[in-house]
């Protein structure tokens, strides 16, 4: 049993996400007199904090790290403190994004929204080839059962299916919507 595959796949989705958000932040930058990151803008921050940050990160922070920390089971090292810090610094960017938004300042918005994706970036890399492979050479296979059973338990409460159908349809909303903006510009 693999424990960490379902959040690898979390992760791509992610990833698509922080490339689009730069694909924006980059059609901003070239056409200043434009509103479209500004108008979307909340549509990234809300995936953020719902699909990353809520339903993601919960599953790391509350279940698969409690498990890392059983006694003999990152027996290399421990990354755990990176990767909760990483989390943290991740929530500063969202917050400081948030008020970039309020204040309808787009410079600000576009640093935060950039370091936020260039830290998920190389957060993801971390824990798809150190803190994964470490987790699934580490835990029992009672602890992954158990731990799958708490993933099942999470997924079910947020209603996985819904939640993905949702960010996946804004994915491909805010793609069309960029790629027509595009289009237009040429």
């Amino acid at each position: 049993m693999q424990v960490t595959h379902e959040l690898m796949n979390e992760h791509q989705l992610i990833l698509k996400y922080i490339e689009l958000m730069e694909r924006y932040i980059n059609f901003s930058q070239a056409n200043e007199e434009d509103n479209l990151l500004f108008e979307k803008a909340q549509d990234f921050v809300d995936f953020i904090k719902v699909f990353a940050d809520s339903y993601h990160h919960v599953k790391e922070e509350d279940m698969l790290f409690k498990y890392l920390q059983t006694p003999g089971v990152l027996s290399h090292c421990n990354p755990l403190p990176v990767m909760l810090s990483d989390h943290e610094q991740g929530r500063m960017f969202v917050q400081n994004m948030t008020e970039a938004m309020s204040s309808e300042n787009k410079n600000n918005f576009c640093t935060n929204a950039s370091n936020y994706g260039q830290l998920m970036q190389q957060h993801i890399m971390k824990e798809d080839n150190i803190l994964y492979p470490m987790a699934e050479e580490g835990l029992s296979d009672d602890n992954k059962i158990a731990l799958d059973n708490e993933y099942k338990q999470i997924e079910e409460q947020i209603d996985k299916q819904h939640i993905w159908k949702k960010f996946q349809e804004k994915h491909l909303e805010l793609e069309s919507c960029l790629n027509s903006k595009v289009t237009l510009t040429e």
